[in-house]
């Protein structure tokens, strides 16, 4: 899976970018919007495998390397996965120093046009922690709606906002 945007390329996640992930899940700043706290080497590997995972066997989905075209600098992660109840779910990461630079939304924007494109997606769902407010931003600016509140078995809120196609 490929895919580009005007600044960014997207490339289907492989164990070759196992560094540049560990890179991004070990920074607290990332992760304590997704986990609540950076992840060790050991629990990197066990997530990037649920990553590489997540895509159940579908070539047109999964977890995917993020760079820029200009620099090929990693910036980050970009998801599209089979979610609960035939929704699929769309998401990113970003390393810090590429925060408040417009790659959240250019992101956003290239996977709703591509869950268009496979025609067979009716329903975008974006999970967010309540407290990070740049996010819910990026989602309710490509018209996502709150959808639901979720908590989890470690009391680790979450809220879903969902987009119909």
């Amino acid at each position: 899976m490929y895919l580009e945007s005007d600044r960014l390329i997207y490339n289907k996640f492989d164990n070759s970018h196992f560094p540049d992930y560990t890179r991004l899940v070990s920074q607290e700043e990332v992760m304590k919007h997704i986990t609540g706290k950076g992840l060790t080497v050991n629990e990197a590997q066990i997530r990037f495998q649920v990553a590489l995972d997540a895509d159940q066997n579908r070539e047109d989905m999964g977890f995917l390397a993020v760079t820029e075209k200009a620099t090929g600098a990693f910036i980050g992660l970009a998801k599209i996965v089979p979610f609960e109840n035939g929704m699929t779910e769309i998401g990113y990461a970003l390393l810090p120093e590429f925060w408040n630079k417009g790659y959240a939304s250019e992101i956003t924007k290239r996977l709703i046009v591509y869950a268009k494109e496979l025609g067979n997606i009716s329903e975008l769902i974006g999970v967010v922690d309540p407290g990070n407010h740049p996010s819910i931003h990026v989602l309710t600016k490509q018209d996502f709606v709150f959808y639901r509140e979720v908590i989890n078995d470690k009391n680790f809120a979450r809220m879903d906002y969902i987009l119909k196609l």
